[in-house]
């Protein structure tokens, strides 16, 4: 199952409305009639260029990545702004019932550093929604972190219904992407609903998979302070 989310993508030559397709896996998105794929919004590329003009292609910047002990690179688009409208399922805590609210978000990608392989020289996420009149919003490097910011002002209030908001999900301790790599541990719930340290947390077996923050499956339960590692 796919779904599809309108959207904006902006960048020196101008603003571009888009759709982003999302299949939980992979996101694609057709930029200006050039065709971009990626897991994640700032690892978004073109799979083969040699489909498009140069003049199609001259508007974008990509940053070039080499791929560890090859000769060849990741060319992945930055540069730019890349803003989304992704439906989200929220929980009332007073009462315990559920609505949408569209969750806004919006990814800023700089430009490559001029040292070869360093990447870009800044990127943030915001995200922002607004719940009965009132607008809540935060900024990070990551979701993660975007996702905290909203949470600290709505938390006595209201629960994000998604992988963030989950009991079972949780981020490795040797780091995590800017999106997508959540790992779920419904595979053995009992077991992870126990950890409250590093070593435990180190000692659970494999995962059930990686998903996105803002995906959500139907053993979703809400998530409880000091679980978990993160």
């Amino acid at each position: 199952m796919a779904i599809t989310y309108n959207g904006f993508y902006k960048d020196s030559w101008g603003t571009h409305a888009i759709e982003v397709i999302n299949d939980f896996r992979t996101l694609t998105t057709e930029i200006d009639g050039v065709v971009f794929t990626g897991s994640e919004f700032d690892d978004l590329s073109v799979d083969d260029k040699s489909k498009y003009t140069a003049e199609q292609l001259s508007r974008f910047t990509f940053l070039k990545t080499p791929i560890y002990q090859t000769y060849r690179f990741v060319e992945t688009l930055c540069n730019c702004s890349i803003e989304v409208v992704m439906p989200q399922v929220v929980i009332d805590k007073l009462n315990n019932k559920e609505f949408s609210s569209d969750l806004t978000i919006t990814t800023l990608l700089g430009s490559p550093r001029s040292e070869p392989g360093r990447g870009i020289d800044h990127e943030s996420v915001t995200l922002s929604l607004t719940i009965t009149g009132a607008n809540y919003s935060g900024i990070s490097s990551d979701f993660e972190g975007a996702f905290d910011g909203i949470y600290k002002q709505i938390k006595n209030n209201y629960h994000f219904k998604n992988c963030y908001g989950c009991l079972y999900s949780d981020y490795s301790v040797y780091g995590q992407s800017t999106f997508g790599s959540m790992l779920c541990f419904r595979n053995q719930k009992e077991a992870y609903s126990k950890v409250t340290t590093k070593a435990e947390y180190l000692k659970l077996g494999a995962p059930a998979g990686y998903v996105q923050e803002t995906y959500c499956c139907d053993e979703f339960e809400i998530r409880k302070g000091n679980v978990g590692y993160r």
